[in-house]
């Protein structure tokens, strides 16, 4: 079974308080979450919440892949290996496959080091094993927040120069006799 280890102050009915020591979220790119396990789920999406985010929590890859595609330009996905429908293997090639601009986190029961290894090379960016260390998580998804707002801002500069490299059309005065 696939759990995070649960601690008492947690609670969903109670959401905790964002930690002084953390930095606020600062990019407002899409979170999606893909975890079947509801305990899970929770305790992810509670953590994502004291870091300022607001994830679009899933329950499989397939709703996961959809919720991808409703976002418009890049996002995040942080899901689970093992899922029913679509696992997170899966998720990873399709994304990686559409082309979307994506960082993914891979996180997992699964903690062998042959697994980090096939789940980066399926097209993970991040890998994590559970139960994950709510810091560690918000520090992995600032710095994939990092990498995306960057590889935006580069494309962006990279159509300015396009537009500035194109030939000026000439035009002719003409002066009024």
């Amino acid at each position: 079974m696939n759990l995070i280890e649960f601690k008492p102050e947690w609670s969903v009915e109670k959401p905790l308080a964002a930690s002084p020591e953390l930095p606020p979220a600062r990019s407002h790119l899409p979170i999606v979450v893909a975890e079947d396990d509801i305990v899970s789920r929770a305790v992810i999406t509670a953590m994502l919440r004291t870091g300022g985010y607001e994830p679009i929590v899933t329950e499989n890859g397939c709703d996961a892949m959809t919720a991808m595609r409703l976002q418009p330009g890049a996002c995040m996905a942080i899901v689970d290996w093992m899922m029913p429908e679509m696992d997170g293997a899966e998720v990873c090639r399709r994304i990686r496959a559409s082309g979307k601009p994506a960082h993914i986190i891979m996180l997992t029961a699964r903690g062998r080091k042959e697994d980090t290894v096939e789940g980066l090379d399926l097209g993970a960016d991040d890998y994590l094993v559970k139960p994950v260390d709510r810091g560690e998580l918000l520090a992995r998804v600032r710095a994939g927040m990092r990498k995306l707002d960057a590889a935006a801002a580069l494309a962006t500069r990279l159509e300015e120069l396009a537009l500035l490299s194109q030939p000026v059309a000439p035009f002719h005065l003409r002066l009024p006799i």
